[in-house]
């Protein structure tokens, strides 16, 4: 079948099939667009009145919570104002209060008019109770059903003993400060229900005296009726046909458009939400919180309000809309988006087949101006292949001379690299040479100070040898003295003949040590002559030493400054050897580079040859089709 399709769609000219092509391009998109914009459209529209349907239920169930908080706070209230606890210490106390010396009775008044001001304040109070203990009441304060304006405080003769009502007996299992809730259900007298009917409920909390002990408790009795008649009512309604159902824990109707079905469990009738839906809707319902449901022809709303949190009684807000109703404004948007589609697609086709037509004329036109620029092209291209072809041959030739000049700078990084390994070598030598020359200059500076103390030695031992000169000089002048001495010594002997011979002996030894010491400084004097002469010259020498170490030190000095001018010459011949080893290991990495680059410069002159090649067959094939082209256009 589709093979057929095909083959008859190709039997036809460009120009319908084009036109075709366009029909269908129009239809089939703006379908399935419209067809999604309206599934997603009408499904976010049916949410929004789901949740506007859920959110009506949940304000009404805040409303009737709103209605009912009030009498458990009222209820509360009265157990602890001081009519209740004055009444219970009285009736302790034989009927008299200790602490102010009120009656039982005067507080019961008191206590009367209260609930009789607060039934006044408050029209959906039915009656305020006191019940004791026992069960009994007390003090009842009620509002006429009918008459509602009407309120009584009950005789004593009418109250009656409550010990048989539920409320009672479950509210004094209670502590003080909590609250029981009855369940709404129809007014009852005597065990009969209460005609008119008048649903109601009932609040109530125990009462306990100072010790602790429970004395009895407050009632609140509550016309349920009023909030359901704002309910049942079209305030607040936001659906047309919306009806309202309320029903207990037990599914049973409180309220519902049909009167007949409601309070059912009062009256002995079953009519219940599982009658009137399926026994899973009901259950669904009454087991859960909130929630919608699609019933089929309708839809449920329904919210959950927990008459008290000890308790599981509990009243459920339902509200039933058709699902023409909630989903009218989706089924109105199909409508609209179905039309909006036709009528764009009315608006869209004669267009396109017109232009369609246009752009056949302009495709033939073009299969005629592509068949002369093609061949113009195929010459071009030509021309450019053996262009590219000349290019790729000089970037062959270019590659390889940048190949030698990449092995020449690189054999020049290696020298450059030696030349930095022989300049580092040179500048530790210069600092050998440095570190040679300032130990030789401290020797030098060492040795100067050497020969100077040497020099001073000199002089001084010259000084000491001109001292013994001197002092050789005293012992020949004593010499001298002592030979006169010894002569005239020698003569005085003589004289005194031969007393005198001893003496002249010893005249004659004197005479000779005299010559000897003589003798002895004449060797000295000659001798420190000796010594002086030699002194002398060994001063000339020193000093001429000294010149030369001062000579010495200077050229140290020189050779230093000149081993440091070296350092700095072979230290900036390191640099510069460096800078050259860096920029020659970068003109080989650019160089590199340019190899890559002209490689795949070459690859590229080569593909684009190859290309240009290819384009040639591409346009003599163009050129074939355009020459189709125009046959079947």
């Amino acid at each position: 079948m589709l093979a057929n399709l095909f083959g008859g769609f190709q039997k036809l000219k460009i120009q319908h099939q084009i036109i075709l092509l366009v029909l269908l391009s129009a239809l089939i998109p703006a379908a399935v667009v419209g067809s999604l914009a309206t599934i997603s459209a009408s499904s976010s529209l049916a949410k929004d009145s789901k949740a506007t349907l859920q959110d009506e239920a949940k304000d009404e169930a805040k409303a009737i919570e709103a209605f009912l908080s009030g009498a458990g706070r009222d209820v509360l209230f009265f157990s602890s104002t001081p009519p209740v606890q004055g009444l219970l210490r009285a009736e302790a106390n034989g009927g008299v209060d200790p602490q102010d010396q009120s009656s039982d009775d005067e507080w019961r008044e008191r206590l009367e008019i209260s609930f009789l001001n607060m039934l006044e304040a408050k029209s959906e109070y039915q009656k305020l109770r006191y019940i004791d203990e026992t069960g009994q009441e007390i003090i009842r304060v009620e509002r006429d059903n009918i008459e509602r304006d009407q309120i009584r405080v009950v005789p004593n003769a009418e109250l009656q003993d409550k010990a048989d009502r539920p409320y009672y007996s479950e509210t004094m299992k209670l502590a003080a400060g909590d609250i029981y809730v009855s369940p709404v259900a129809l007014q009852r007298e005597e065990g009969v229900v209460f005609e008119p009917y008048q649903p109601e409920i009932h609040y109530a909390t125990p009462i306990e005296d100072a010790a602790g002990n429970q004395q009895g408790l407050v009632v609140a009795s509550v016309f349920a009726g009023e909030f359901l008649n704002k309910l049942a009512g079209d305030e607040g309604e936001k659906f047309e046909d919306e009806e309202r159902l309320v029903v207990n824990q037990d599914g049973y109707y409180l309220l519902h458009p049909n009167a007949e079905k409601a309070w059912g469990f009062d009256l002995g009738k079953e009519e219940t939400l599982a009658t009137d839906f399926t026994p899973a809707v009901a259950e669904q319902i009454l087991s859960t919180d909130s929630g919608t449901i699609d019933t089929g022809d309708s839809i449920l709303a329904y919210q959950k309000l927990l008459l008290s949190e000890a308790q599981s009684d509990a009243v459920i807000v339902i509200d039933q809309v058709p699902k023409s109703v909630v989903f009218a404004s989706v089924n109105s948007f199909k409508l609209f988006a179905s039309l909006a589609v036709l009528i764009s697609l009315g608006l869209v086709v004669p267009l396109a087949i017109l232009r369609g037509r246009q752009l056949v004329d302009l495709l033939a036109r073009l299969a005629g101006n592509i068949s002369t620029s093609t061949q113009e092209m195929a010459t071009t291209i030509a021309e450019q292949e053996r262009i590219a072809s000349q290019q790729a041959a000089s970037v062959n030739e270019t590659t390889t001379t940048m190949d030698e000049l990449e092995a020449s700078s690189r054999h020049a990084a290696e020298q450059a690299a030696a030349a930095v390994v022989a300049a580092k070598q040179a500048a530790a030598s210069s600092d050998k040479g440095s570190l040679a020359v300032g130990e030789s200059l401290e020797g030098m500076f060492t040795l100067e100070q050497k020969v100077d103390s040497i020099a001073d030695q000199i002089v001084t031992l010259s000084g000491q040898a001109n001292q013994i000169g001197s002092i050789s000089q005293l012992v020949i002048d004593f010499a001298n003295q002592t030979n006169m001495l010894a002569l005239n010594s020698s003569v005085e002997a003589v004289r005194a003949g031969e007393h005198g011979k001893g003496f002249a002996v010893v005249a004659n030894e004197i005479r000779k040590l005299a010559d000897q010491s003589q003798q002895s400084a004449d060797k000295i004097n000659t001798l420190v002559s000796e010594i002086q002469k030699s002194i002398n010259e060994t001063v000339m020498v020193t000093e001429e030493g000294t010149k030369t170490v001062k000579v010495g030190v200077q050229s140290a000095k020189r050779t230093e400054e000149a081993f440091g001018e070296v350092k700095e010459a072979v230290n900036q011949v390191v640099l510069n050897n460096q800078q050259v080893s860096l920029n020659l290991k970068q003109q080989v990495n650019a160089i590199e580079q340019v190899v890559g680059a002209m490689e795949v410069i070459d690859q590229g002159a080569k593909e684009t040859a190859s290309g240009l090649s290819e384009t040639k067959q591409g346009t003599q094939q163009l050129n074939e089709a355009a020459l189709g082209l125009q046959q079947m256009v």
